[in-house]
C-alpha cells in the first residue's frame, strides 16, 4: 500500500497467531477467487460452524473384565468385638 504521498504505508494487515480467523478470513483462504455470492456462501458456511453447538461424543464403557479362577473365595471370619 502507498499513502497519498507515495511513501509505503505503515499499516498492513496481519492476523494475529493466537486469533482464530474469522469466517470471511476463512472463506478467502478456502477459495481466493470466489467472489460475490459464492464468497457469501463460503462465509455462511463458516460462520454457521463457528457457532454450531458442540456436542461430546458418545463413548460407552468398557465391559468389565471378569476372570473366573476356579476357586470359590472362603467367607469372611466374624469376629466378635463385644465382649
Amino acid at each position: 500500500m502507498t499513502s497519498p504521498i507515495g511513501a509505503p504505508s505503515a499499516h498492513v494487515h496481519v492476523p494475529k497467531a493466537d486469533r482464530p480467523l474469522n469466517p470471511a478470513q476463512q472463506a478467502r483462504a478456502a477459495d481466493p477467487a470466489a467472489k460475490g455470492a459464492a464468497f457469501g456462501a463460503l462465509v455462511s458456511g463458516f460462520a454457521k460452524a463457528k457457532h454450531a453447538p458442540v456436542t461430546p461424543p458418545v463413548v460407552t464403557p468398557p465391559e468389565p473384565t471378569v476372570t473366573d479362577t476356579g476357586t470359590a473365595t472362603p467367607p469372611a471370619t466374624v469376629v466378635d468385638i463385644s465382649a
